[in-house]
């Protein structure tokens, strides 16, 4: 990626350009990279953030009350606190760090697919109708990841199409400027 920027900034310096639509051509790319949490959006991780935030005292009393499962409740204690911070920056923010959320999308779907299963071991080596519950909600946690990734990818294939969509305009007004 990194390489891409450079050849386009390089390719922006080369040819002269008119600095204001090239103003305005990187806010618009910065706004397509990087749009502002719509209020639907805004909505959706206030909900998820307070839901979060409910989930924190009772994966805290699994810790404390569940001696068989202390562990799991232990990684859900964790999981609950990592991401209702992550939640609470991105409402900060008021914009989702696309990049960084791609590359947290494809290793929490490793992850995911090492706890699942871990989880099935678990499950087959003492059957239990508990140990078969956690073995299923490692292999949900596990699609849930698969299918946020898919959705990543296709997130990102659209913001590039879109970008490459902006270029092209953004290039065919200086031609036709040119021109006249």
């Amino acid at each position: 990626m990194s390489h891409e920027n450079d050849l386009r900034e390089a390719l922006f310096r080369a040819e002269p350009v008119n600095t204001e639509r090239q103003q305005r051509f990187r806010d618009e790319l910065a706004q397509i990279m990087e749009p502002r949490l719509s209020r639907c959006y805004r909505l959706y991780y206030t909900v998820s953030l307070v839901g979060l935030v409910a989930g924190l005292p009772g994966a805290a009393c699994g810790v404390l009350f569940d001696g068989e499962h202390r562990w799991i409740w232990a990684l859900g204690l964790l999981g609950c606190s990592v991401f209702a911070g992550w939640t609470f920056y991105i409402l900060r923010r008021n914009t989702e760090p696309l990049r960084i959320m791609q590359g947290m999308s494809k290793v929490f779907t490793g992850l995911s697919a090492v706890v699942a299963g871990f989880l099935i071991f678990q499950g087959l080596q003492g059957p239990s109708l508990s140990n078969v519950f956690w073995a299923l909600l490692g292999l949900l946690v596990f699609l849930l990841a698969s299918f946020i990734n898919l959705w990543n990818r296709v997130i990102v294939t659209e913001r590039t199409m879109r970008e490459h969509i902006l270029r092209v305009e953004y290039r065919l007004a200086d031609l036709n400027q040119s021109a006249h």
